[in-house]
């Protein structure tokens, strides 16, 4: 009796001790795992699984936020006169389809010349429109609104870029744009956001929301011994997507470009290269294919130097 109540004791203990070295075990996997989403969310901010992670989302726990807002490129090298050149999108949950959203930022407001820092959009297919200081703009059917954000003579560092949703349950958005001096960069072409999903799905380029609407920011960047020499952007692929319209602006008093409102400029959108050899552009399009296209960018100086981008816009689509 003695030798099988001790043979049940040892058999007790060790399926105790077998439980808590697996429980152990599962503790350090699930350890592992929450150690390894950060590191993934940032270098996959749009996976849904990194959604209540960052990027100026309004959530908690694992659910889904309902509003986040995003600027691109973040962070950025201000061009010519300290000159700053972003993409700012709302993203909402589609069930606020329709409502307005005012973008801002007070911090922004104090670190660059005053009445300096405009919000551009194109809805209702009039062309851009310029709104100082702060814009208020309509959501799509999916729950997203895109504009692009102009400043000059911003001094470097941080500021809060912040998102309201007009209406109940008046959710808020922030986000952290991060402008750096200029300075020399790697030569090349970059555009953002890439792989854009274009906003305003209505079919009507007069509708509050737009229609398949694209915003995107180009850096041009050089040698710095073409500074003061003139860079021209062009893509004729790009341009036809955009059935009903689009418009071209270079930076640093660069020209203007668009079509069908008349401003034409045979030789393409042009700006002046700064001290740094980097130079910026910014593309409106009104319902545009979505697609790929490629864009050019050449130096109108020296050995011509040319550079190619490729550029994808995605249709619209819930985001959240």
């Amino acid at each position: 009796m003695n030798l099988r109540q001790s043979g049940l004791s040892r058999f007790t203990t060790l399926t105790v001790v077998v439980a808590m070295v697996l429980l152990g075990m599962t503790g350090v996997a699930s350890a592992k795992t929450s150690r390894a989403t950060p590191a993934k969310c940032i270098k996959h901010p749009q996976a849904k699984k990194c959604q209540s992670a960052g990027g100026g989302a309004t959530g908690s726990g694992g659910a889904l936020p309902q509003i986040q807002v995003l600027v691109s490129p973040n962070p950025l090298v201000e061009t010519g006169q300290s000159q700053i050149h972003a993409i700012i999108q709302v993203e909402t949950q589609p069930s606020f389809a329709g409502d307005e959203v005012t973008i801002q930022s007070s911090q922004l407001l104090a670190s660059c010349a005053p009445n300096s820092v405009q919000f551009v959009t194109n809805q209702r297919g009039a062309g851009p429109g310029f709104f100082s200081n702060s814009i208020t703009v309509a959501l799509d059917n999916d729950g997203n609104v895109t504009v692009a954000l102009y400043a000059n003579d911003c001094a470097p560092g941080t500021s809060v870029i912040e998102a309201d949703l007009d209406v109940a349950p008046f959710l808020t958005a922030l986000t952290t744009l991060t402008a750096l001096p200029p300075q020399v960069t790697p030569e090349g072409l970059t555009g953002v956001p890439n792989n854009e999903v274009e906003t305003g799905d209505t079919t009507n380029i007069s509708s509050p929301s737009g229609d398949s609407d694209v915003y995107a920011v180009f850096y041009v960047e050089t040698s710095p011994v073409y500074a003061e020499q003139t860079a021209k952007i062009f893509s004729p692929q790009l341009e036809a997507r955009c059935i009903e319209g689009y418009w071209w602006q270079g930076g640093n008093g660069g020209s203007v470009t668009s079509e069908p409102t008349g401003i034409i400029n045979p030789n393409g959108p042009a700006s002046i290269l700064d001290d740094d050899g980097n130079a910026v552009f910014v593309f409106f399009g009104a319902s545009c294919a979505a697609g790929d296209s490629q864009i050019i960018a050449e130096v109108e100086a020296g050995t011509h130097p040319t550079y190619i981008f490729d550029y994808t816009i995605l249709p619209p689509a819930p985001t959240i």
